[in-house]
């Protein structure tokens, strides 16, 4: 699915939906039907939901009610908010950092959601675009510090 949405967001569709996500009345001056990327858009979340569903009652071997609850939602929203909007590798990252943070905080104290609360707080406060949004920025400062930085480029033209 990962694969699918790369190669989707890539396309002349994903652009369009990158437009109309960006500025709509833009996407609409140049002539573009909203309202249908907007039930693309929403067919293709549906599939994606849809196809996730299946995996995970093959993989659980049972449906519950209880997967129905508002907690669950609320999880799959504290992972995409934790790795970042508005990518696709974000929410990897934000899962990634959700689990293991639930199993090792849980083993410590069954206040768990309390720390993973303060933790996505600090997240959002620091208006990095998540974890994943921290590490691109980190990166490129890195980068940028090695290209004005002299004695890094003394220490590459030596190399």
């Amino acid at each position: 699915m990962y694969g699918l949405a790369v190669v989707i967001l890539r396309s002349g569709l994903g652009r369009s939906f990158s437009g109309v996500m960006h500025n709509e009345q833009r996407m609409r001056a140049l002539g573009l039907t909203v309202w249908r990327v907007k039930a693309d858009v929403f067919g293709l979340s549906g599939m994606i939901a849809g196809v996730a569903g299946v995996l995970a009652a093959q993989h659980i071997m049972y449906i519950s009610p209880g997967l129905m609850a508002w907690t669950v939602s609320g999880e799959a929203l504290v992972v995409v908010i934790l790795g970042g909007l508005g990518t696709l590798v974000g929410p990897l990252v934000g899962a990634a950092v959700f689990v293991v943070l639930k199993h090792e905080l849980s083993s410590l104290t069954t206040h768990w959601h309390l720390i993973v609360g303060v933790i996505l707080i600090g997240v959002v406060m620091s208006r990095a675009n998540g974890i994943f949004g921290f590490i691109e920025y980190f990166v490129a400062a890195r980068s940028k510090s090695a290209n004005t930085n002299p004695k890094a480029r003394e220490v590459t033209k030596d190399a």
